[in-house]
């Protein structure tokens, strides 16, 4: 497997991620319990949306090296 190829592994797994992120969110915000657990819900899908920028801005390349 190419790098691009891999690079676009890791990108179509953190969005996945992201969506079952936003859809926890979403089901916890109706149900409005469980604050603390939403609180955490909430950081996981910022760091997740970082990291997804970061792969696609190119600040990662180096994690995926030419073999």
């Amino acid at each position: 497997m190419d790098s691009e190829s891999r690079k676009n592994a890791v990108k179509d797994f953190l969005q996945r991620c992201l969506d079952y992120a936003h859809e926890t969110i979403a089901k916890k915000t109706e149900s409005g319990d469980d604050s603390e657990g939403l609180d955490k819900w909430i950081a996981y899908r910022d760091y997740t949306q970082f990291a997804l920028d970061e792969v696609e801005t190119g600040d990662l390349d180096h994690w995926f090296p030419n073999e």
